[in-house]
């Protein structure tokens, strides 16, 4: 009798007619996966196929241009939609993979910008780690929605071990708790809602989170060289735009206490109600490192809440060495780290830490959905008097503490890259590429056609421009800059983004690349001036 079966092989039963009920496909082993006998093999080979393909990838494109075949938008799009110039229907019968694999490297692989390339230096985009794209596949396989704990039970000990492990990065200890996000901009979105839910109703001395007309007298500061992701999450989560307060930054690009405090006093005499800072520790132009240390002073005294967005600046702290750069994290009430930026993680995950991580449930949690009935149990308290590493006792169900409701398993790939390589690893990683830094910067100083700004970069980042004897400051420069960049990404030799910094054009090198080395830099930079010879 069927209810007699022994439950561990009763999944292996394959139904009569199975395989059949797919047989309207090429590959019906593909899609009924059930009876091993059948698919395993052919799973594997499918496996083997992909992987030879991403390798082809990476050895025939990647590590060969940093940027893909030359062509415009225009040219692109004409080139992958073809005649049409544009998306037509929805495929309607199956095609089989190997002939979907020639597709990606014949019609996706030849135009993609590589982050493989040792002369990759655009974006915050790292090659990711080989343990973290295998992360990536595990977690894919296991299909873990890591909302409610019965969706993904060992999932979300996973996240919540990689929480930890990032929430004693920043230097939070009892209490602290985090979530991860799709990357830094959600986690900035989060934190500025914490500010207004969670600190603002005690200012203004509310029984509820401020809305509408109540956000109106409120201020948070912050520099020019912040994410545009804190403006955007002032602007969604209905503040006027006067409460953003944009602070002048200094000579090097980092926001100062003493400025903070000068703009607080000013909006304090005008009968106004400073919440919140918004600092960063590794700006995405210039890599500067605002004056945390300074800028918690002034939080402290003002009774502020002071974020931090170290999506980039955070990893810093995994080396002994250079964790010196980013200090003070630990005396902010939230920070925003992003792995796939430093940690060179596969995309996505970021995240936000919370010193007192109870506050997230306060503002995320009071919805209780029918449907996840199993997650209503009592969260753990992450309280400062609960024991050290672990809350009080209750059910961990993440959708209680952020925006979303299905999350992926981002957590796995993290989790396998630290056990690889540990925190040790993940410094020398670092080092390495802030050494390339400097040696860049060194290599700017010392020419007569090159200058930088800042001259010695604060992180792994590099603002610099090709300056050409009788090219004055001005419109000229800066379209040499464009030309340059423009060039260099044609060539394929290498890839720079361009940024503005005091009015003019720079280039920018944002050097998170495991695969470069010194003799890349210099490579690099002779080739600029070649191009700056030709453009000239």
């Amino acid at each position: 009798m069927d209810d007699e079966r022994d439950p561990a092989t009763a999944g292996q039963q394959v139904p009569d007619g199975f395989p059949e009920a797919f047989g309207w496909h090429p590959e019906p082993e593909l899609l009924g996966v059930r009876d091993a006998a059948t698919s395993r093999e052919a799973l594997r080979a499918a496996g083997a196929a992909t992987w030879e393909a991403a390798l082809d990838y990476l050895y025939d494109h990647a590590l060969v241009r940093a940027m893909g075949d030359p062509a415009g938008y225009a040219e692109l799009r004409s080139m992958y939609f073809g005649p049409s110039g544009g998306p037509g229907a929805a495929p309607r019968y199956p095609t089989p993979l190997p002939d979907l694999l020639d597709e990606f490297r014949t019609r996706i692989a030849p135009h993609t910008v590589s982050a493989w390339h040792p002369r990759s230096y655009g974006y915050f985009t790292p090659p990711p780690l080989v343990a973290s794209i295998f992360g990536e596949i595990l977690s894919q396989v296991a299909q873990q929605g890591v909302d409610v704990w019965h969706a993904g039970p060992v999932a979300t000990f996973v996240e919540e071990e990689v929480v930890h492990w990032l929430c004693d990065l920043v230097g939070y200890g009892r209490g602290g708790f985090g979530l991860l996000t799709s990357g830094g901009v959600m986690a900035n979105f989060i934190a500025m809602t914490l500010a207004r839910d969670v600190h603002a109703p005690r200012l203004l001395g509310l029984d509820h989170p401020p809305r509408g007309r109540e956000l109106e007298a409120l201020r948070i500061y912050t520099s020019d060289q912040t994410h545009f992701s804190i403006g955007r999450a002032i602007d969604e989560l209905g503040f006027p735009p006067e409460c953003l307060v944009l602070v002048p930054a200094d000579d090097d690009f980092r926001l100062r206490g003493a400025d903070v405090a000068a703009a607080v006093a000013e909006d304090r005499a005008a009968g106004l109600t400073p919440v919140a800072i918004s600092a960063v520790a590794g700006a995405t132009n210039t890599g500067s490192v605002d004056a945390v240390g300074e800028l918690a002073d002034v939080a402290e005294h003002e009774d502020l809440w002071l974020h931090v967005d170290a999506a980039y600046g955070a990893a810093a702290r995994l080396s002994a060495r250079d964790a010196g750069r980013v200090p003070d994290l630990e005396r902010a009430h939230s920070v925003t780290v992003d792995p796939h930026k430093w940690f060179f993680q596969a995309y996505d995950i970021g995240g936000l830490m919370v010193r007192r991580g109870a506050d997230l449930e306060a503002v995320f949690g009071s919805r209780r959905p029918e449907y996840y009935r199993s997650g209503h149990a009592p969260m753990p308290s992450h309280n400062a008097d609960a024991e050290a590493g672990h809350g009080e006792a209750g059910q961990l169900n993440f959708w209680k503490l952020g925006f979303e409701g299905t999350r992926r398993w981002r957590a796995l790939k993290l989790w396998l890259s630290w056990k690889h390589i540990g925190t040790a690893g993940f410094g020398r990683l670092v080092e390495v590429n802030v050494d390339l830094a400097a040696h860049l910067a060194a290599r700017v100083a010392e020419a007569t056609d090159f200058e930088a700004l800042p001259a010695v970069p604060p992180l792994s980042v590099v603002c610099f421009r090709h300056r050409p004897e009788g090219l004055a400051e001005g419109p000229d420069l800066d379209a040499h800059q464009d030309a340059i960049q423009a060039a260099l990404e044609t060539s394929g030799d290498g890839w720079l983004s361009t940024t503005r910094l005091q009015g003019g054009t720079w280039l920018r090198a944002g050097i998170l690349n495991t695969q470069a080395t010194t003799a890349d830099v210099d490579r690099l930079l002779g080739h600029l001036r070649e191009l700056g010879a030709a453009i000239s």
